[in-house]
């Protein structure tokens, strides 16, 4: 459940920086390379489920 509110939390600061940088595309390109990376490695810190199966897939 944490990660799902992180992530809704997230997709909101994308579009605030989106609506900032309105006028200026390659800005905007930047700041979502740069705020995806930002994500993809602080939702793995975010609590959230640690069941055994989700996170080895199928074989376990």
């Amino acid at each position: 459940m944490a990660k799902i509110v992180f992530t809704l939390l997230w997709a909101g600061v994308v579009i605030a920086v989106n609506r900032v940088l309105d006028d200026v595309t390659w800005a905007q390109y930047v700041a979502l390379f740069i705020l995806a990376g930002i994500y993809a490695f602080t939702v793995d810190k975010v609590p959230g489920n640690r069941d055994k199966s989700v996170r080895e897939g199928p074989e376990a």
